[in-house]
């Protein structure tokens, strides 16, 4: 509760993502139904609730949390909308900092909100749906080759894949086919097959064409992909399995003679022999398997995601019961005998969210949103007017970029006010556009030729749109217009605590110089001892530094010459005032003389001598030695004093009454959905 307390209080939750209370002005007509009434405002008792479970640790908090915790956080609330209370009433709400940090907070927010909920969750549920089944696949690959001059025969490659649909389709074995025809030498071999895979694992194209398709259906066109073009049929599909647990018991082939497998066949047999026999699995494992990171663990691999592992490996043990032992299974690392241990059902799609959008960004992002952004300009009617761009561009130097200085400065007010780009809702003007691109980082340094107008004229666009959609997005999308006013509430309660708190803080000598009066007792030393101190890591250095110091030499310069603690032979060897229980040099030093010097003692894997400077035992501070503490603390009291005057002041002002004895009975239907349901005798 006391985090939550600074977080209301001192409105350290006013930067971007921090969180901040907010509270619906809900009419209720009895307060059974109300923790509280602050001015006009009631406090629900399902609006308490929900920002309990936000602040306070999620809803297994929320239901253990005591009588005490409640009524504390309630508190906490009710100080919370007095002071948002207050800034609206002094029209905070219309400052126009206020205004404009708002606006540009907005700004930075809509977009990338914008494009997480129309383009990326999507695409991120549509990615888990489908790796909820798994499809096997054959292809046929044309790759596309090029002339003696470097030009690609797109359409001859093209032309092909089209025959060889027909061909498969009029009845022809897709399995000959692939030997015959296809570039992936891998797969041709077996008909083409790339076996079992799921979506994220080849390419974005491949996989709409997949999992557009039945098993048993060739796909009526060829498929696109930087690898050439690709004759699909889709062979199976079926329910992803999820993750097995596994162990196994390897034995390698010989590396340097690969094609000699006899010893190791051998080998594995006389070790699948044993287990038939009852020899337990883990112990032959630890014993016999030549995978030592699985071997000390009795073989165990952990949990297995079947496209992590080889093919030939998935294929056992996905055909596998739990319980199970394979026979011998034989893969490019050697011979396996493989045992299932354990199973658990695909992961949920909240527990993949994350990982599935990392994939996404990394496999498919890019292509859709350029898809994206071409049809939002679409929707919004996008053209750019050729004549001014022209005119532009002729009274622009093109060996300048926009971050040359003064690069738009040929332009006319009547050329400025010309419209560039058009869009049915807001075109962009000349003007505009010069802003947004003196603005904008990703149009910095673009060269002023017609290829540079290019980039420009799609970067322009593209902002411009987005600007576009994201106008109304608080009437679209309820959760955005909810961030918005939590950082509005936020803003105002920063703007009202700053004038009604912080900025009355004055902190005067003379305040400080009575505050330390009346707290003086709280500022203490301990007992400290000042001392300095040679330490060297070896018994040689050792016998040398006590030769030295028997002759008289200053321990000092001994220290400024020999010390080996990092940073103390500037210092020649002073350590300063240290409390006496700092450490055993400390506490030895204390209990020792002024003037005098230790024999070496032994520390940190070496040895110390020590001269006691100073001794100076607890006492209270002097003011000046306290003044960073004093300040601090006296910071802090009058903080809390003005806030609690404060405080009390608006309750007068606007009036609150709390209902204590509805926070009893909070949580009632949370608490009923987890209880598990009574069965009868």
């Amino acid at each position: 509760m006391a985090m939550h307390k600074s977080m209301i209080l001192r409105g350290s939750f006013y930067v971007v993502g921090a969180v901040v209370l907010l509270l619906t002005m809900v009419g209720c007509s009895t307060p059974s139904g109300l923790v509280a009434r602050i001015g006009d405002v009631n406090l629900t008792k399902a609006e308490y609730e929900r920002q309990f479970i936000k602040n306070n640790g999620g809803k297994e908090a929320a239901l253990k949390s005591t009588l005490e915790d409640r009524k504390e956080f309630l508190d906490l609330l009710v100080k919370f909308r007095l002071k948002v209370l207050d800034a609206y009433q002094k029209g905070y709400d219309q400052d126009p900092e206020i205004r404009k940090e708002l606006t540009q907070y907005r700004q930075s927010l809509a977009t990338p909100y914008y494009i997480e909920k129309a383009l990326i969750e999507p695409a991120v549920k549509r990615l888990y749906d489908r790796r909820l089944s798994e499809v096997r696949a054959a292809h046929i690959l044309i790759r596309i080759k090029r002339d003696s001059l470097g030009v690609e025969d797109t359409l001859g490659a093209y032309k092909q894949a089209v025959d060889i649909i027909r061909r498969a389709k009029a009845g022809e074995s897709f399995d000959s086919l692939a030997v015959k025809y296809s570039e992936d030498k891998n797969t041709a071999i077996r008909g083409g097959d790339l076996y079992y895979f799921t979506a994220g694992m080849t390419l974005p194209s491949f996989d709409e064409a997949v999992y557009s398709l039945k098993p048993g259906q060739i796909l009526d066109h060829p498929v696109r992909t930087p690898f050439g073009y690709h004759v699909v049929k889709v062979t199976d599909r079926r329910q992803t399995r999820g993750q097995l647990r596994g162990s196994h018991i390897l034995v390698r082939i010989p590396p340097e003679n690969p094609t000699d497998t006899s010893a190791a066949y051998a080998k594995i047999s006389l070790i699948l022999d044993s287990l038939k026999n009852g020899v337990p699995f883990d112990s032959l494992a630890m014993r016999d398997s030549e995978d030592p990171s699985s071997a000390i663990k009795g073989g165990d691999l952990g949990w297995m995601d079947r496209y992590r592992m080889v093919i030939q490996f998935a294929n056992a043990a996905y055909q596998m019961k739990v319980g199970e032992t394979s026979g011998i299974v034989r893969t490019p690392y050697g011979y396996h005998i493989i045992r299932i241990t354990d199973e658990r059902p695909p992961r949920s799609f909240e527990e993949q969210k994350q990982e599935l959008k990392d994939l996404y960004k990394r496999y498919g992002y890019k292509e859709d949103y350029a898809r994206f952004i071409e049809s939002l300009k679409k929707k919004h009617g996008y053209r750019v007017n050729t004549s001014v761009l022209e005119d532009i561009r002729s009274k622009l130097d093109s060996t300048k970029t926009t971050s040359s200085a003064g690069w738009d400065s040929t332009l006319t007010a009547q050329d400025r006010q010309m419209v560039l780009i058009m869009f049915k809702e807001a075109p962009l003007t000349v003007e505009g556009a010069v802003e947004m691109i003196q603005s904008t980082p990703d149009l910095q340094t673009k060269p002023l030729t017609k290829a540079g107008w290019e980039t420009i004229l799609d970067k322009l666009a593209e902002l411009q749109v987005l600007k576009i959609e994201t106008r109304n997005l608080e009437q679209r999308y309820p959760d955005f217009a909810d961030l918005m006013h939590e950082y509005r509430e936020g803003v105002l309660l920063f703007k009202a605590e700053q004038e009604a708190v912080w900025n009355r803080v004055s902190v005067t000598d003379d305040a400080l110089h009575k505050y330390y009066e009346e707290h003086k007792d709280k500022y203490r030393w301990p007992n400290r001892v000042k001392f300095t101190e040679v330490y060297v890591a070896s018994d040689s250095l050792r016998d040398m530094i006590a030769d030295s110091l028997k002759a008289g030499k200053d321990i000092a310069e001994l220290a400024a010459r020999h010390t080996q603690r990092p940073g103390y032979k500037q210092k020649k060897g002073s350590w300063g005032f240290q409390p006496e229980t700092a450490n055993d040099l400390s506490r030895k030093a204390y209990v020792m003389k002024v003037g005098e010097i230790s024999d070496p003692i032994k520390f940190e894997m070496g040895y110390s001598f020590i001269r006691v400077d100073e001794k100076d035992p607890a006492r209270i501070k002097t003011f000046e030695e306290a003044m960073s503490e004093v300040s601090s603390d006296f910071q802090e009291y009058e903080s809390e004093r003005l806030e609690s005057e404060w405080i009390e002041g608006l309750k007068q002002k606007f009036g609150v009454e709390v209902y204590e004895d509805n926070l009893s009975d909070l949580f009632s239907d949370l608490r009923s959905k987890t209880q598990p349901a009574a069965t009868g005798n």
